[in-house]
């Protein structure tokens, strides 16, 4: 596993992270059994999101095992009152980590005062924003915040890149998600019969297009993404949520392979195909 930095503390985070979502209906055995294998794989980034009592005492039972100053917690609550001094308080006492390292908020945050304030207790070491809308963008140029979680994959336009841009501008780490859309899953292959007297251009549709994703020897089409979007100089960390240990192997595996020659410039091209097709039909 390969780790990254974040912030001006010296703090550093895995390149590959685990969301731990209390909506999940998982035992306390589950869940520590889940961040216990994500330790072993070298990965010390985890974003804890909500309250469940289950994640909350499986989680804290695996992490207890690490020193705290070696892991990268973010905590996102389901909702916090416009003083969250006591609910910051009681999390950090029913999972014993003594501090956050990034606190996020999925929706407007409290006022500049009342952070500075939870920043003076120590208890919080830096903010973030989960978001992709045009808000983010104008939170992003108020400043205030350390951190931004966003969607960027193979796909994300001007518009994400430019997002990451500013961010990056401001010193913000960036925590990717959703690196692999719904819109590259491999699509099953309907096999029509050629009409009698045509033969079909066997490289029709695939110049522009996402297909090598799905024929690339020894990569799977959610390796690339990873392998890609960890590329890009903002992204401190990739976010997964995974429930099966095969998958979170392979992907804690990819940030020390390199991704393989041409991809890059394939990837380039397909999305500079799309977003001509975008712009055409806005026109």
């Amino acid at each position: 596993m390969r780790y990254r930095p974040y912030g001006k503390a010296g703090q550093v985070v895995s390149a590959v992270s685990l969301l731990l979502d209390g909506g999940v209906r998982h035992s306390a055995r589950e869940w520590r059994n889940q961040v216990s294998a994500a330790l072993d794989l070298g990965i010390n980034g985890f974003e804890i999101a909500g309250e469940s009592p289950a994640l909350i005492e499986g989680a804290s039972e695996a992490l207890a095992a690490v020193e705290r100053e070696l892991l990268f917690i973010i905590w996102r609550p389901r909702m916090l009152p416009l003083e969250p001094g006591h609910a910051i308080e009681a999390f950090l006492a029913r999972t014993g980590l003594g501090y956050l390292d990034l606190l996020c908020f999925d929706s407007a945050p409290p006022s500049a005062d009342v952070l500075q304030r939870l920043r003076d207790t120590r208890w919080v070491r830096s903010y973030g924003l989960t978001s992709d809308d045009e808000d983010t963008d104008l939170l992003i140029t108020h400043g205030g915040f350390d951190a931004l979680t966003t969607c960027y994959s193979p796909v994300s336009g001007w518009r994400e890149r430019n997002r990451l841009k500013a961010a990056a501008e401001r010193g913000m780490a960036v925590v990717a998600r959703n690196i692999w859309p719904e819109s590259l899953h491999p699509k099953p292959v309907m096999f029509k019969k050629p009409l009698l007297g045509r033969r079909r251009n066997p490289l029709a549709g695939m110049v522009g297009g996402y297909n090598f994703l799905e024929a690339t020897p020894g990569w799977t089409p959610e390796e690339i993404c990873l392998a890609y979007v960890l590329t890009e100089p903002a992204v401190t960390t990739v976010r997964f949520e995974i429930d099966r240990l095969d998958r979170l192997e392979r992907l804690a595996s990819v940030p020390d392979r390199d991704l393989p020659t041409g991809i890059a410039a394939q990837i380039e091209m397909a999305r500079f195909s799309a977003d001509g097709l975008r712009i055409g039909a806005r026109a």
